[in-house]
């Protein structure tokens, strides 16, 4: 056996120059495909449905700090209770400490108190809001109130244990190292800027590692300081005058807010074709992210902001998008591709996101650009706008049925300062929509150079990106 083995060996030598490893065969390039809108043989009927908000939430102002909206809400005993802090003028620095601390502190809370509801407290934060919820009797609703403005005080926090809190938060950050989500710290890095406020707001290691009670003390009086406040009251038929006064003097202990910090000046610089690469040996899948940092200019604000919906739910919404028709349907070169509007205060982000085997990855990241091409040289059919906008009324229909997403939306629309109206201007927008005003946007935005991270084996797909990018520029980097 081992002479044959010696045998195979040197014959492999002599007849090709030395065995060498095959190179992997990569997907090859392909001219975008559309997918077709036309109705099928048989088809039911799609029955006609004219989408509209529901009524206006009231709005009264309880003092010059606190302001209490009260929403329709579903049938039910239960009255949704949440009180919000908002700053739009400022991200909340270190909430994902406060936010890993206010999970400790409800458990807490729910054990101290004789309140079955409290075990429905959820914290909802986000990087201009942080919302309180509770699912409580009306009959409790001051009682409710009372245990919520409470969380915010420091005597609240007397009891948490410091060092569970930390080793959550290390927990945390070895979980998303593991997981892979360091392509999005990376992304945020790059299509804010590395100075952006958004991108010092969190992930403050040394605090971290570090916290101790006067600190935790610290950065709940900041955030307290630097927030309005509103009481959002669900599924309550009337709201009495001496419910009201009570109600304002609890919430009377949440302070005062400060005054509001000079306004923010975007410094974001387009990198041209340079495409960020973390490498990541081993790993089968390339994550990609691909986008554009759109202006936030005042003038052109309703606009710009509408822009970003639109052409985020034209290419990746999903099932009937365009990319996840054409590289997943037709192709096979993902799992699932999706498009998303970030629409914050100080920044406004179109990203489109999937995943994509090591050997696809030259050809779905030129697929991605390929569409992003398309849909700026060419209007849609009337058919795929037709499409498009059944879809997007589908969907605010379901997000206005659905009690969290609409909560959720509505405390997004205080904390951006949108107005009671936003939502019924972006469906004016849509019902006027043509194919030529879709192309248009796309134009306007696909004209820059996106900027694209990606992670995956540098060494495995650098050959097939040089081959399918050759104008585009590799450079590795990492989370800092």
């Amino acid at each position: 056996m081992r002479q044959i083995n010696v045998l195979l060996i040197l014959a492999c030598t002599l007849l090709s120059g030395g065995c060498q490893q095959t190179r992997l065969t990569f997907t090859q390039v392909e001219a975008p495909k559309v997918p077709s809108f036309d109705v099928p043989t048989n088809a039911p009927a799609l029955a006609s449905s004219d989408f509209t908000p529901l009524a206006r939430p009231e709005v009264i102002s309880l003092s010059n700090k606190v302001s209490l909206h009260r929403l329709p809400g579903m049938p039910s005993q239960l009255a949704g209770i949440h009180l919000l802090a908002v700053s739009p003028a400022a991200p909340y620095e270190n909430l994902d400490i406060l936010h890993t601390a206010l999970q400790q502190l409800s458990v807490k809370l729910a054990n101290h108190h004789d309140m079955p509801c409290l075990e429905s407290l959820s914290i909802h934060p986000s990087i201009h809001g942080l919302r309180l919820s509770l699912k409580c009797p009306a009959s409790e609703l001051v009682e409710a109130v009372d245990i919520l403005v409470q969380s915010w005080s420091p005597e609240a926090y007397g009891e948490l244990d410091l060092a569970k809190l930390r080793r959550q938060l290390a927990l945390d950050k070895h979980i998303r190292a593991f997981n892979g989500s360091e392509v999005e710290q990376v992304w945020a890095d790059k299509i804010l800027g590395s100075t952006h406020p958004y991108n010092k707001a969190l992930n403050n290691r040394e605090l971290q590692q570090s916290l101790d009670k006067p600190q935790l003390l610290a950065l709940l009086e900041q955030t307290k300081a630097q927030s309005q406040w509103h009481l959002l009251l669900e599924g309550l038929p009337q709201v009495e005058d001496s419910l009201m006064e009570q109600l304002a003097t609890s919430l009377s202990q949440l302070g005062q807010q400060q005054a509001d910090e000079a306004s923010f000046v975007d410094t974001f610089s387009p990198y041209g074709k340079q495409l960020f690469v973390i490498d990541a040996p081993g790993t089968v899948q390339t994550q990609v992210r691909i986008g554009y940092h759109l202006p936030l200019g005042q003038d052109d604000q309703a606009d710009s902001a509408f822009a970003c919906e639109a052409l985020s739910r034209w290419l990746g919404r999903s099932f009937s998008g365009r990319l996840y028709f054409d590289l997943r349907e037709q192709r096979g070169l993902t799992y699932g591709i999706y498009g998303r509007c970030f629409n914050n205060p100080m920044a406004r982000i179109l990203k489109y996101f999937g995943a994509t085997q090591q050997q696809h990855t030259g050809a779905f990241i030129r697929g991605i650009l390929d569409h992003l091409a398309l849909a700026a040289d060419a209007p849609p059919s009337t058919a795929e706008l037709a499409a498009l906008k059944t879809s997007q009324f589908s969907r605010l229909a379901l997000r206005q049925d659905d009690p969290g997403q609409r909560i959720e939306d509505y405390t997004q629309t205080i904390a951006r300062q949108a107005g009671v109206d936003s939502l019924s201007d972006r469906l004016l927008r849509w019902q006027q929509m043509t194919p030529e005003s879709l192309q248009a946007m796309a134009k306007q935005h696909f004209g820059q150079v996106p900027v694209i991270v990606i992670r995956g084996d540098f060494e495995r797909i650098r050959p097939d990106l040089e081959e399918k990018l050759p104008d585009w520029q590799l450079k590795l980097t990492s989370v800092d």
